[in-house]
């Protein structure tokens, strides 16, 4: 096993969820810590080889990445208050799960990596970012908030720049792949790293800022 630096950040984000524990059952952020903690477990797992089929570790990463978008796309949701938008992105995370299911039975199979089903993940989960700053501009607009305050800031901050990685990434995979680029790993093992520390980190801030009070906080 050797020790990742992303594999650091996840568990530095689930210290800190354990250590406020106190606050986060206060609110629905209280679902972070079961979340960290498979998280955590999944990647021990993956970097123990454990998921590999074959040395093929596909099958447990689309499921992972599916997991991850339902959770994020969800908790996201529920934190917005404009229920047409909320229906609209409701729908939205359906459509994308049920194109997963597809794709995974009939189309690239679970032995392949289903870059089509993550790209289309991370445009939804984009766009759900997006919605919830819409929404906070709108609030703010005229106020005192301190926005860097909120939770929710930092959470759809780390959440948006990490994902907006995985669109760059996934979105150049099949035309790298398709050249014989094998660079393409190289980079991908630097920008997952600065997503993810970006992620884990905003993940932090959040669990530290933490005020259940405010809808928007959470």
């Amino acid at each position: 096993m050797t020790f990742e630096i992303y594999f650091g950040f996840e568990l530095l984000a689930l210290f800190t969820a354990l250590v406020k524990y106190r606050s986060l059952l206060k609110s629905d952020y209280k679902f972070f810590i079961p979340f960290l903690i498979l998280i955590v477990l999944y990647e021990t797992g993956s970097l123990y080889n454990k998921f590999s089929i074959g040395n093929n570790n596909a099958l447990a990463t689309n499921l992972m990445t599916t997991f991850e978008f339902a959770f994020y796309s969800f908790f996201i949701r529920n934190t917005l208050n404009n229920p047409f938008y909320k229906k609209i992105i409701l729908i939205a995370i359906f459509t994308c799960l049920v194109y997963n299911i597809i794709n995974l039975f009939f189309i690239q199979g679970g032995m392949k990596l289903n870059v089509s089903t993550i790209i289309l993940q991370t445009i939804v989960i984009i766009l759900i970012t997006g919605v919830y700053f819409l929404e906070l501009m709108q609030v703010s607009f005229g106020n005192s908030l301190s926005i860097i305050k909120l939770p929710g800031f930092w959470l759809n901050t780390g959440v948006l720049f990490f994902y907006l990685g995985e669109f760059l990434l996934f979105a150049s995979y099949s035309y790298m792949a398709y050249k014989h680029n094998y660079d393409y790993l190289m980079l991908f093992r630097m920008i997952s790293d600065i997503a993810n520390a970006i992620l884990y980190t905003c993940l932090i801030i959040s669990f530290l800022c933490l005020n259940p009070t405010r809808k928007l906080s959470t």
